[in-house]
């Protein structure tokens, strides 16, 4: 594992959401000790093998990819499995995609079934992502996206402000959304906060404590909210040129490169959707 990362920091190119360090390694251990777990037939280095290559996939840009898979192939020689499926969900996101009329891509599937508990996504269909959620016949899950763009508004007006006279709190935008999405709720629900926007080290900083294990969003009045199980981040941004290296280790990200998709679906939805096919 720690030659792989070696290699891979390298002779990968060079990109402002790469991370190979101890956060990284750490994740991996998590996901390989989970499918050993759950498959515990399974031999050592399938189960870290295939660890290693779900884990970073979804990060890489289109030309990173064969090469990463070259070392992973050179390190375990001979190994070949297959990526993990999750059903309930693949089957739920290839429903959806079905039903609103696009193009079900195998590719776009896996980058859609990538569970992490913080995520930094590029251009991806959350509508996709949320309906597949709810799609009552394969999971039931009732989920809820708060849309909210952290550039629109000030760090003041985001987290809140303590009034330095009277000390009185006033919550921001997004403190007040931390409040309602930990109500106690069961586990058929599930809340995401959706942060459409720009990442930068002006407000980003301050969700470094929600990224980490301990999961607290620590505001200006000394409270603290603990970000709860049914609850999660997502992060739908173009780069991350301005993200400091803290904040990039402490998410999964996935990259969907537009060399993967091309035009050939969005053309195919096109004739898909018109009612004369002539």
């Amino acid at each position: 594992m720690t030659v792989l990362y070696k290699l891979a920091r390298e002779q990968l190119s060079k990109q402002s959401h790469y991370d190979f360090g101890l956060r990284a390694l750490k994740s991996v251990l998590v996901m390989a000790g989970e499918l050993k777990r759950s498959s515990p037939d399974l031999s050592e280095d399938v189960v870290l093998m295939r660890a290693l290559r779900d884990m970073n996939l979804p990060k890489f840009v289109f030309e990173d990819v064969p090469l990463f898979l070259g070392l992973i192939s050179d390190l375990f020689p001979g190994l070949d499995c297959p990526r993990v499926r999750y059903p309930n969900f693949n089957d739920a996101v290839e429903q959806t995609l079905e039903d609103k009329k696009y193009v079900i891509l195998p590719n776009q599937v896996f980058h859609l079934a990538q569970p992490h508990i913080s995520y930094f996504i590029f251009s991806i269909n959350f509508k996709t992502f949320a309906y597949s959620l709810v799609n009552v016949s394969v999971m039931g899950l009732q989920t809820k996206l708060y849309p909210l763009n952290s550039k629109a508004i000030s760090v003041i007006e985001l987290y809140g402000i303590l009034d330095p006279d009277t000390r009185d709190w006033t919550d921001g935008v997004l403190s007040n959304i931390f409040r309602e999405i930990n109500k106690p709720t069961d586990k058929k629900k599930r809340r995401y906060i959706l942060f459409d926007g720009d990442v930068d080290a002006l407000w980003v900083e301050n969700m470094n404590s929600v990224m980490d294990d301990n999961k607290l969003l620590t505001l200006a009045n000394g409270e603290r909210i603990r970000l709860q199980s049914h609850c999660a981040l997502l992060f739908e941004v173009g780069d991350l040129q301005h993200a400091s290296p803290a904040t990039v280790s402490r998410c999964g990200m996935v990259f969907v490169d537009p060399k993967n998709l091309r035009y050939t679906p969005c053309w195919q939805r096109w004739v898909n959707s018109r009612s004369d096919k002539v």
